[in-house]
């Protein structure tokens, strides 16, 4: 197992100079910054792929942020966690105790106990309770089965196909829907969804589902919070709320040149993937769920690869002639709610393989 060691180094030497040796004494690979210094790319770039490329990711919180990136605002920590939170890999955190916290580290600490999923978290005062609670946390990691099983669906679900755009109609275009519903029938009270519209934005932002500089719509109603951002003629619609019964909805407009869409399975997957990834950090409801995905807007989409975007000087479409303007993946299957982190990336292809499927059935 290759396991990420992430921290800034002032105030926190002893105990990144010790991990390496109990890491490899315990059968694993160990990954730090130090070990990315000499190679030909940048030392950032090579860290934040050494957190792709990881198993699970271990965070060591000090008393001090580290200095904010200036094209993110982030210290190289906080980005090196963003990309363990996005990935669903398991986040082991260490927290040291005794000495007083820069107001940044506060708020950087604030929002990794906000995150939840697949998270250890333990305290230490001094390097030998450090590795003590690092041998536990990888000791539960390495034991802990898949989580991810399909069994099929017991009862009949009602999908919310039009809550990810907040039943508003994009007016051209193509939009991929994903909505993840709980099956344990829990609501969040007010409470909980007033205060959910700007974790919403900030999940969001964390895995790339909006961009970091995208103007949102932030607001709730009696029924669900949402985020949305508008499209203007340049950029895409992408929305993403949150129900009372805790269903998350997200909604993402397809890239588009004067020829429409080109529906790349690869590249829905990915997109499915981004969504389920938001729904794992909310991480709002327990127990079992299910997954249903849709594309609307079909009159100008053709299958084949992304990359042809704006390449193309001819295209075979689809949508008219009476046909569906909707292809819909009705849910068939549960799955634990806890397997959507580390599952993702297989509930993503497996629905956008479903999606595909759909679509070519109704382009007959």
């Amino acid at each position: 197992m290759k396991v990420f060691i992430s921290s800034v180094r002032r105030g926190l030497e002893e105990g990144r100079d010790a991990l390496p040796s109990l890491i490899q004494a315990l059968g694993h690979e160990p990954r730090r910054f130090e070990d990315y210094t000499a190679q030909p790319v940048p030392s950032r770039a090579a860290c934040l792929r050494g957190v792709e490329e990881a198993d699970a990711y271990l965070l060591l919180l000090g008393p001090f942020y580290g200095t904010p990136l200036a094209d993110t605002g982030k210290a190289p920590t906080e980005e090196e966690f963003t990309v363990a939170k996005r990935r669903g890999i398991p986040v082991l955190a260490f927290r040291q105790n005794g000495s007083p916290l820069e107001p940044a580290q506060a708020e950087f600490i604030s929002r990794v106990e906000d995150y939840r999923t697949g998270l250890f978290r333990a305290a230490f005062g001094t390097t030998s309770e450090l590795l003590i609670a690092v041998a536990k946390g990888l000791g539960e990691v390495a034991k802990a089965p898949t989580p991810l099983t399909w069994r099929p669906l017991m009862q009949p679900v009602i999908v919310p196909w039009d809550a990810s755009r907040g039943g508003r109609q994009i007016s051209y275009g193509t939009t991929l829907d994903v909505h993840v519903i709980p099956l344990d029938g829990a609501s969040l009270s007010a409470v909980a969804l007033t205060g959910l519209p700007n974790r919403l934005a900030r999940v969001g932002r964390d895995n790339g589902l909006f961009g970091e500089d995208r103007a949102l719509d932030l607001g709730i109603d009696e029924d669900a919070a949402h985020a949305f951002s508008r499209s203007d003629g340049r950029l895409s619609f992408t929305g993403l709320r949150v129900s009372r019964r805790s269903t998350v909805s997200v909604s993402v407009q397809l890239p588009s040149d004067a020829l429409g869409v080109i529906l790349d399975p690869t590249d829905i997957a990915a997109r499915i993937a981004v969504a389920i990834g938001v729904v794992s950090e909310l991480n709002l409801a327990t127990g079992d769920g299910t997954v249903a995905v849709a594309l609307h807007g079909l009159q100008m989409v053709t299958e084949g690869s992304a990359a042809d975007l704006g390449r193309r000087s001819m295209a075979s479409l689809t949508g008219f002639g009476g046909r569906s303007d909707s292809a819909l993946v009705e849910p068939s299957d549960q799955i634990p709610l806890a397997a959507l982190g580390l599952g993702r990336q297989e509930i993503a292809t497996e629905m956008a393989t479903r999606l595909i499927l759909r679509f070519r059935q109704i382009r007959r």
